[in-house]
């Protein structure tokens, strides 16, 4: 966004609108606001917890509390309450909220967290991200509007003062404010202030409820009926053994799910009637174990899915985990070979949300999970077993300002992320280490050249987040290195002796302050990935990158300073790019060079392909001989024309347009037969779509259609019977000129969503039309007006430079069409 439309932001938003004033209201919606999984056998609390919040809405401000051990569902019915039409008919309105406080809770992070949900629907920027600012506009914020906090996962560390830390008012100016908590104890809750006459106590589902969870998960196949091939008695038995917690019976379910022999039911009844019983908490580990220990038997993946599964133990407690870094992390180790990794890694987190180790918090449009949580019995019993049979030092978010020389000598795996650390000792010896995971350490300057020196053994290094300015000059000790992480790292140079390590297969550069790549990395014969992405400061690469044959991804998207000069001082050119064979995805972006023929049909198995050229008039033809192009994002200003010839990738399954300002009309795109996303942003030279998008077989697989910013659109294309058969999900936002919304797409049978953001003209058709949408009640309908969309999108693109998770897979443009997603709450400082 440019400072003249942040200017024009700030004008609209302090001023008074006659905008708003002419624009409807959003739309009753029967949105699911937090997802949630199945939920058994919790009708009668969760309606006599609807009941105590309606009762009290005289009162200024109330406080429930929701307790139960862990895995006893407490999330999932909290997140029913949250998603009940009588809640959110009191609230839709107000400030609602959800924080995960977690155990060892940052209060700064779960301030910010409290923005980015109420400041959209106050329509206020927050001017300052000093302490002092943030809590007084809390403060200020929530005692001016009623509001619903909904806080999940409250321990004993936390309780006495999280309130005051999130500035939340005792002493609102509205009535029907409420407070509702989740915890394991009562006197968390207690300190919460939360009188036990509006304590929901968690009850063990009984055993027929038990039996349909279950049920649910161990038979999916035949949809919850038992197969013949199982005995019941030996089935309920195992189900009666999850003593009626959902986690167990989830968890355990799926690790049964699938096997048909009878005496493999006999033996898990066996060992889980065996389990230790001297504690509630060991009772459930023991439990859960067997799936753990069920990962082993999954065919050619076993142990090192087990492997993978424990990793995640190396991850701060409740952390919304990258699926990337993740897999980074596991290929580092070796647990994920194949010739393509990166999707075998993909295919093990699959595996672990399937089993339901793992909970998926966002997946893309193909189903790919993007991020992904622990439950914490689950990250208990991970950290628990990597510490006692894997020799793991798992530490990380727990506060160390240092660590003792001694305390790690035996172990192979140690994390100590997101800590304070300031120094590693002269001493420390870790002669055994295969990761050592540093990332975080904001205050972290160095490693001593003796320590690098005693970890010959070492595979994966992670200094993302630290304060490096430099790496030792010894590191060609590191000779079983596969993984170097130094994102966002304000080191300048790499060492020469980085040419050494010829195991090297990830390096990880994104967003450091890095001038130069040293000119022996073409010894880097086996680098797989290399990340250059938002490396402001460099101006050119050696000539030695063309030689890295092995190369699969490079991203240098974000880096437009890189010169790509015709070759001179053994310097790279865009040229040089042709001898990379084997490149899967690539990211270009500069501000004059084009890429003629001859470059780009070399790379056959090209897959993700992102140019952001601004010289760039035309499209190489030989772009269409990259027969497996599965993702296409072009940011080409100056580009007059994409052809129909380019219409003939068969897998294509995502296509971004954006602020490609002189093309005028698009190709057939609706012949791609794999289509799936299609974003057209900010090209205001397109006035109208092929009438051929409306037509009948048109987009056959097309299911998510995002037009932003088409200033000259009048009228979307009229669907005919069996056009978009699988579209479900439409975007229309900023397009002025845009008449009305056919009411065709309502009439779509697969479609979802329909979100209007900032069109008019639109909104207002659509206020007449409002009896008709609403006979549609199974389409989600959002709109917001031309203020709250500007508000939303000048936050959300501050974001994208202070994503924790960017890197060079999920490029900014995922990122800038996600927001569409989370408009319901999100502030961007």
């Amino acid at each position: 966004m440019s400072s003249e439309e942040h200017t024009m932001l700030e004008s609209i938003v302090n001023g008074a609108s006659e905008i708003m004033k002419k624009v409807p209201l959003p739309l009753a919606t029967n949105k699911k606001y937090i997802e949630e999984a199945l939920i058994v056998g919790q009708d009668s609390v969760s309606y006599r917890l609807v009941e105590m919040i309606h009762s009290q809405q005289h009162r200024k401000l109330s406080r429930f509390g929701i307790v139960g051990k862990g895995g006893a569902g407490k999330t999932l019915l909290l997140k029913r309450i949250f998603n009940s039409d009588q809640v959110q008919s009191l609230f839709c309105n107000d400030l609602m909220s959800w924080l995960t406080v977690s155990q060892n809770p940052s209060f700064k992070a779960l301030r910010i967290d409290l923005v980015k949900q109420i400041a959209l629907k106050v329509n206020e920027r927050l001017g300052s991200t000093e302490e002092d600012h943030v809590k007084t506009w809390l403060n200020k914020t929530m005692a001016k509007q009623k509001f619903a906090l909904f806080l999940d996962d409250v321990w004993e560390t936390s309780a006495t003062s999280l309130l005051e830390e999130l500035c939340v008012p005792l002493f609102p100016r509205h009535n029907s404010n409420i407070i509702i908590a989740t915890s394991r104890t009562t006197s968390v809750l207690s300190r919460l202030g939360v009188p036990n006459s509006s304590l929901i106590h968690m009850q063990d589902l009984t055993e027929n409820d038990s039996w349909s969870l279950f049920s649910f998960h161990a038979f999916p196949h035949s949809e919850g009926v038992l197969p013949r091939s199982i005995n019941e008695d030996i089935a309920r038995g195992v189900s009666k053994e999850c003593a009626g917690l959902p986690l167990a019976l989830k968890v355990i379910g799926h690790a049964m799910a699938g096997i048909t022999y009878p005496n493999e039911w006999e033996f898990a009844l066996e060992r889980l009637q065996n389990k230790a019983t001297h504690s509630l908490s060991e009772t459930l580990s023991s439990s859960l174990r067997l799936s753990y220990d069920a990962l082993a038997d999954v065919a050619s993946y076993g142990i090192s899915l087990q492997l993978c599964f424990l990793y995640l133990a190396a991850f701060s407690k409740a952390e919304v985990i990258s699926t990337e870094i993740a897999i980074l992390y596991w290929i580092g180790e070796g647990l994920v070979i194949g010739t393509n990794p990166l999707q075998i890694g993909e295919m093990y987190v699959n595996l672990l949300a399937d089993r339901c180790l793992i909970e998926p918090v966002r997946k893309d449009n193909n189903g790919r999970v993007i991020v992904f949580t622990v439950h914490d019995v689950l990250y208990d019993l991970a950290h628990q077993i990597a510490d006692k049979e894997e020799k793991c030092f798992y530490q990380s978010g727990k506060g160390f300002f240092e660590i003792l020389a001694d305390d790690c000598s035996e172990h192979v795996r140690i994390s100590l992320m997101d800590n304070s650390l300031t120094r590693i000792p002269k001493a420390f010896r870790a002669p055994y280490i295969r990761s050592l995971l540093l990332a975080w350490n904001p205050s972290l300057t160095k490693i001593p050249k003796e320590v690098i020196r005693s970890m010959t053994s070492l595979k994966v290094l992670d200094l993302s987040k630290t304060a490096f300015q430099s790496l030792p000059k010894n590191m060609e000790y590191l000779k079983n290195l596969v993984c170097l992480r130094l994102h966002s790292v304000p080191i300048k140079r790499l060492p020469h002796s980085i040419a050494a390590l010829q195991n090297l297969q990830i390096l990880d550069l994104y967003r450091s302050d890095i001038t130069e790549l040293p000119a022996g990395i073409s010894k880097l014969t086996t680098l797989k990935l290399l990340d250059i992405g938002s490396c402001k400061h460099l101006q050119h690469l050696p000539y030695g990158v063309s030689k890295l044959t092995s190369l699969e991804y490079l991203a240098a998207h974000g880096s437009p300073n890189i010169g790509w000069n015709k070759r001179e001082k053994n310097r790279l050119s865009i040229s040089d790019l042709g001898t990379l064979h084997n490149l899967k995805r690539l990211g270009l972006e500069n501000n004059n060079k084009i890429i003629r023929e001859g470059i780009l049909g070399s790379m056959k198995h090209m897959e993700s392909l992102y140019l952001l050229l601004t010289g760039m008039e035309r499209l190489p033809q030989d772009i269409t001989s990259m027969s497996k192009l599965r993702k296409l994002w072009l940011l080409c200003p100056q580009l007059l024309e994409i052809e129909n010839s380019f219409c003939v990738f068969q897998y294509l399954s995502s296509i971004s347009i954006f602020n490609c300002r002189m093309l005028n009309q698009l190709p057939a795109l609706h012949n791609l037969p794999s289509l799936k996303q299609l974003d057209i942003v900010k090209c205001p030279n397109i006035e109208k779509f092929p009438e051929e998008f409306g037509k009948g077989r048109g987009f056959p697989k097309l299911e998510i259609f995002s037009v932003l910013e088409l200033e000259k659109i009048e009228q979307l294309p009229i669907v005919e019977e069996g056009a978009l058969p699988s579209l479900k999900t439409l975007t229309i936002m900023k397009c002025e000129a845009l008449q009305r919304l056919p009411q065709c797409y309502w009439n779509l049978k697969s479609v979802e969503k329909i979100r209007v953001y900032g069109c008019s003209k639109v909104l207002l058709v659509m206020a007449e039309e409002e009896n008709f949408i609403k006979t549609k009640m199974k389409i989600q309908t959002i709109t917001l007006s031309t203020i709250e969309t500007e508000t939303l999108e000048g936050r959300y693109f501050d974001k994208l430079h202070r994503a924790k998770y960017s890197h060079y897979r999920e490029f900014w443009s995922n990122e800038m069409f996600q927001f569409l997603n989370d408009v319901n709450g999100f502030y961007l400082f």
